[in-house]
């Protein structure tokens, strides 16, 4: 499992434990961590306390990995964007082999209780400050296109769904109990349909971060009511 992983991201990986259930054929994984390449400071791209996937049985018995669905508990994921252009979740095709048996997009990709944490290097290569987080995801993706996440040179559409997260903040502004449509695509994240909680009003409108440049980039559509103002 770790060689066929690390084949796939490019990157070191760590598993604490592996089981195995026939009905329905599931592998579960307990602490997985998907290590930082060597040009980011040490730490983790992601790292899962549990990870359940449902495999199908007839292209496991043709040598396929064809996973149905993916649960994954307690995500974190680190995103940090390197000065000179790459992030940390991308892959190399010097590190990927282009013979490797192509990874299918999984139909089904349920999130509980996880978080997100973006951050730039600084020009000396140490770790910047943070410039988005998100704390207390909930996601339901469709359609969920690993592959392409990982490779900087794709053009699809990763997946779509549906997000709740009970915090955000980018930088100063802070977001609570946000409910919003989800939809992934090349080097590109879009959040539609949105509804928060903003210093004691209702935000309402639309997101969307460009993770193609050097460094991240974002865009909003919003709508704001109630908000309170603060006098000192």
């Amino acid at each position: 499992m770790i060689p066929y992983l690390q084949e796939k991201t490019g990157k070191q990986v760590e598993i604490g434990r592996l089981a195995l259930t026939f009905f329905p054929l599931t592998i579960r994984i307990d602490q997985i961590g998907v290590k930082n390449p060597r040009i980011f400071p040490a730490g983790y791209v992601v790292q899962v306390a549990r990870v359940d996937a449902e495999l199908n049985f007839g292209a496991l018995l043709h040598r396929q990995v064809v996973i149905k669905s993916l649960v994954l508990e307690d995500p974190i994921l680190n995103l940090t964007s390197d000065p000179d252009g790459p992030w940390n979740f991308e892959s190399t095709q010097s590190k990927v082999s282009e013979n490797a048996t192509p990874l299918n997009p999984i139909p089904s990709v349920k999130i509980r209780r996880g978080a997100l944490i973006a951050s730039n290097l600084l020009p000396s290569d140490a770790a910047g400050p943070i410039f988005f987080e998100a704390h207390e995801i909930f996601c339901e993706l469709e359609q969920v296109n690993l592959a392409g996440i990982i490779n900087p040179s794709s053009s699809s559409m990763d997946g779509q769904g549906s997000l709740k997260a009970g915090l955000l903040r980018f930088g100063a502004i802070e977001v609570r109990n946000l409910e919003s449509k989800l939809r992934l695509e090349s080097r590109q994240v879009s959040f539609t349909d949105v509804k928060a909680e903003v210093y004691g009003g209702i935000a309402v409108g639309g997101l969307t971060f460009d993770l193609s440049g050097k460094n991240a980039n974002f865009t909003t559509n919003a709508r704001l009511g109630g908000i309170m103002a603060c006098s000192h």
